[in-house]
């Protein structure tokens, strides 16, 4: 807004408004850029790096958000831009860690969980870990609803959640995707591609950040909380959480994201199969 004050003093208000919306722009890559690339003589990563990655996805969604195109209904953006800002949000989280213990810091990739070993055991694990979180999910509606319900009754709290659920953009993107392909597509995207920059930044990096900071239990919650809050939906608030508790419980104990994404992916290949029977549990 200063930005913009100032610039109302020597020009019109169009190009103000695009001078104000270009020193944003600068802004919020410029810094977080700085917070990812700065010197450091620590051996390994921190809160610096994973706050750069934040501030980055953060400060640039909102810009983008103004300058991308809008589908008329519903304002809802086209199939094909939620794919490609999928694609672009989980490569930028994929390629932030990799530059970041590989490049920066000059750890094997070992370091950020990404390791292809033991195969069948992280197939076994992933999997085992995906029943757990959908029943997670399940346990955990289950509760949002209950405290709801205590103020304002079963039935009400049970519609709330649900209407809440269906106003989401991507709850609301779903019913138009009828064409196979469309739903091959997002299937790919979010059981493959999210599961994989997601557990990349939020056990990889975060969740190893906070592993140096905090004990071991302490950094599992903060991480799971700090994913839930990422995702931005309120009464989806204590099943993320729990999927986040059950996928960093997960990394801490076998050492590789491999059985993350897999029962991340599982996860939500799950609440998409759900979604066309019938309510879904979503994540």
């Amino acid at each position: 807004m200063l930005v913009f004050a100032d610039a109302r003093g020597r020009m019109r208000r169009v190009p103000a408004a695009l001078w104000a919306i270009a020193a944003a722009a600068v802004v919020a890559v410029a810094v977080p850029l700085y917070l990812i690339v700065r010197p450091s003589r620590r051996s390994a990563w921190g809160l610096f790096e994973v706050a750069g990655v934040t501030l980055f996805f953060a400060g640039t969604l909102p810009l983008a958000g103004l300058l991308l195109p809008r589908a008329a209904a519903g304002g809802l953006p086209p199939f094909w831009l939620v794919v490609t800002l999928a694609v672009v949000q989980n490569a930028f989280f994929a390629a932030a860690g990799v530059y970041i213990v590989a490049v920066k810091y000059r750890l094997p990739l070992g370091a950020l969980g990404l390791r292809l070993d033991h195969a069948r055991r992280r197939l076994l694990q992933g999997a085992a870990a995906s029943a757990a979180a959908v029943l997670g999910n399940f346990a955990g509606q289950s509760l949002t609803v209950f405290v709801l319900a205590l103020s304002m009754g079963q039935a009400e709290a049970s519609k709330y959640v649900n209407s809440e659920q269906q106003r989401s953009p991507i709850y609301r993107l779903l019913p138009q995707l009828h064409a196979g392909l469309d739903i091959l597509v997002f299937a790919l995207i979010i059981g493959v591609v999210v599961p994989i920059g997601e557990e990349i930044f939020f056990r990889g990096l975060a969740l190893g950040a906070l592993r140096r900071a905090l004990n071991r239990h302490a950094a599992v919650v903060v991480s799971a909380l700090f994913f839930a809050l990422a995702h931005l939906q309120v009464v989806e608030l204590v099943p993320i959480l729990i999927l986040g508790l059950v996928l960093g419980y997960l990394y801490d104990l076998t050492g590789s994201l491999i059985p993350g994404m897999i029962a991340h992916g599982l996860n939500n290949l799950a609440a998409l199969l759900l979604f066309y029977q019938g309510p879904s549990i979503g994540s």
